[in-house]
């Protein structure tokens, strides 16, 4: 009776949101030559509540409570060079301690369609990964991530490159050298109207090993893959868009001895309609065959790190999503969610609902090159 209860809600939509909006989340360097020169203070914030009620699936519940700060100086070298710098740091509560705070150090070159990014990376959710592939909670634990990136947006077509320098060795280091690199691309294939088909393509690679380390084990390379079509439109009254995303994934490792299986599988579909008092819902159907993921959301994985005892070869279930963004003021957005999904397997139904606050603005201070 509960998965069919559950089966209901979630085709009820059935026009139907697939991978989250997340655009509040965003926070891109703009660089525009009319800036040229100028010299300004800018903020970023982040301040969340994300209560994870879960009981009989692969992970555990938890909380998580508190904010981001990322105040910088943003200097426009020229017409199309942005320097930022500044410190980021997270607060949260219930911890004496400032749980991370680290220097932000980012150089962005714009030349038309094309931006360049070296130092801190517009990472994150800016990447538009699915989730199997990137963990949403990233954002508010491990959000930083820093090294090169090249990103290509027009009109049809997004194109994302990066790599992201996670542990740096030196000769007789006692960890081995990380990083992660990947690729996002979606490119819209008919436009007809108000309606498109896109296709996206994905690929997040990481490498462990190193040769000046002390660590006697072997390189290990881990792929997580996915491509798939979507299908979405706009309409007028109350219903403002509609979709449909459909996935293919994978999993891939050349590692001897992996925490479960060298390779492994899953299918993602998400049917979504948006309104236009800013509620999105969404449906959410995922099963997962020996699926393994390097850092997308533990849910979809049928083993983890932090679980291993945990397994379980096919993972399976159906998600409800309610989303709601509402500008509050210049630059200030409210995100409200709640997400209940049935794992098809335990027959439980479990839940996790957040609240966010996001501000980012820029001030300006002078004008650098009128006052030489």
């Amino acid at each position: 009776m509960k998965k069919a209860l559950f089966l209901i809600l979630l085709i009820a939509p059935a026009v139907a949101v697939a991978q989250l909006d997340n655009g509040a989340f965003e926070q891109r360097m703009t660089v525009e030559p009319s800036d040229s020169g100028k010299l300004y203070l800018g903020l970023n914030m982040l301040g969340f509540a994300k209560d994870n009620e879960f009981f009989d699936t692969v992970i555990e519940g938890y909380t998580l409570f508190g904010y981001q700060l990322n105040p910088y100086l943003s200097y426009n070298i020229s017409k199309n060079v942005r320097l930022d710098a500044g410190v980021y740091v997270q607060k949260d509560f219930g911890n004496d301690d400032y749980s991370d705070v680290k220097p932000t150090l980012s150089l962005k070159i714009r030349n038309n369609n094309f931006n360049f990014i070296f130092g801190t990376l517009e990472g994150s959710v800016h990447h538009r990964l699915i989730e199997p592939l990137y963990d949403f909670e990233r954002v508010l634990n491990n959000r930083l991530e820093n090294g090169a990136q090249v990103v290509w947006m027009k009109d049809g077509l997004f194109l994302d490159a990066w790599i992201d320098w996670q542990k740096m060795i030196y000769a007789n280091s006692v960890e081995p050298e990380r990083f992660t690199a990947g690729i996002s691309f979606n490119k819209t294939l008919f436009n007809l109207g108000d309606v498109h088909i896109d296709l996206p393509l994905q690929l997040v690679a990481a490498h462990q090993g190193g040769q000046i380390d002390t660590v006697d084990n072997e390189v290990i390379t881990r792929f997580n893959m996915a491509g798939g079509l979507t299908l979405e439109g706009t309409s007028t009254g109350f219903v403002s868009g509609w979709g449909v995303k459909a996935y293919g994934a994978m999993f891939n490792t050349n590692a001897s001895k992996p925490l479960f299986n060298k390779e492994g599988v899953g299918y993602f579909v998400n049917p979504y309609i948006k309104t236009r008092i800013g509620l999105t819902v969404m449906g959410s159907y995922w099963h997962g065959d020996r699926f393994q993921s390097i850092e997308g959301s533990p849910l979809y994985a049928s083993a983890n790190d932090l679980y291993p005892n945990r397994i379980d070869r096919k993972r399976d279930f159906l998600m409800l999503r309610l989303l709601y963004d509402v500008k509050v003021a210049d630059g200030l957005t409210l995100t409200a969610r709640a997400e209940p999904f049935l794992d098809t397997y335990s027959q439980e139904l479990e839940y996790s609902f957040g609240l966010y606050l996001n501000f980012s603005e820029r001030f300006f201070l002078l004008n650098a090159k009128k006052n030489r």
